[in-house]
């Protein structure tokens, strides 16, 4: 009972992703390794575009849970189910004649077969919820971009002599968080992040009052520019405009 209102949440909650990005399955495979593991492998249509998303379960590593979608690509010796991981192609799962390995990140390579019995009981549709939920929260991203080790700690020391400033103009010490995960690689490598986030910084500074209660700043990166108020935080959703953009926009909001 529990997992069928669980699956039924699930699906209810991917619906608003659904209506973006339809996908339509035309199988699953389920391949189980000596030690519990499981990898589903879900076939989209159309069959000729060799698309697939690979939910990982039993792994025992942070990967556990993670539905990707990748690319069936057949080899001289065998298919290569292919992701996208650190910014790079990341072979998943291989079969050679008749064999098929694994490799998730971060852990040693396994063996696996495929299941008939657990192939009967899987579904598609739960798979591809998954996908398109992580897909909205930013698991995915985080999971597929490469590293940005440089630039990370180039904006948070802007950040923190922006938080400074702040705390000398207001007395009051809040930290200023990025929310990495949603800045992608296009993103990252095209567009200033902390000119795009420091309006929020600024404008904070510039009214004081609104944010005497408040111990975090964050930046997001998405598709509009919005702010959100929690328990004693700030949210700033930035975008490419989002530095000549921002200013005006908070003056409005932070009141």
């Amino acid at each position: 009972m529990a997992r069928k209102i669980s699956m039924l949440l699930l699906l209810l909650f991917a619906q608003a992703a659904m209506a973006e990005e339809s996908l339509e399955s035309l199988a699953i495979k389920v391949y189980r390794g000596t030690d519990g593991q499981s990898i589903e492998v879900v076939t989209l249509a159309p069959r000729e575009a060799s698309e697939v998303v690979l939910r990982l379960q039993g792994t025992d590593s942070e990967q556990d849970g993670l539905s990707v979608r990748g690319k069936a690509r057949t080899t001289g010796r065998g298919i290569d189910f292919v992701v996208r991981h650190r910014g790079a192609d990341w072979v998943l799962l291989s079969q050679r004649a008749g064999d098929v390995d694994a490799f998730v990140p971060g852990k040693p390579s396994f063996r696996v077969k495929f299941n008939q019995e657990a192939t009967d009981k899987a579904s598609a549709a739960e798979v591809i919820s998954a996908h398109l939920l992580q897909r909205e929260s930013g698991r995915l991203t985080a999971f597929e971009k490469k590293a940005w080790p440089f630039l990370e700690k180039k904006y948070t020391a802007r950040a923190a002599e922006a938080m400074a400033a702040l705390r000398k103009a207001c007395g009051t010490s809040p930290t200023f968080t990025f929310d990495w995960k949603t800045f992608d690689d296009e993103v990252m490598a095209e567009l200033d992040v902390w000119a795009a986030c420091a309006p929020l910084a600024t404008r904070a500074r510039a009214r004081c009052a609104t944010v005497k209660d408040v111990t975090v700043l964050t930046c997001r990166f998405g598709p509009a520019l919005s702010l959100e108020r929690g328990t004693g935080a700030l949210i700033f959703t930035t975008t490419q405009g989002g530095a000549a953009e921002g200013p005006s926009f908070l003056e409005a909001r932070l009141q």
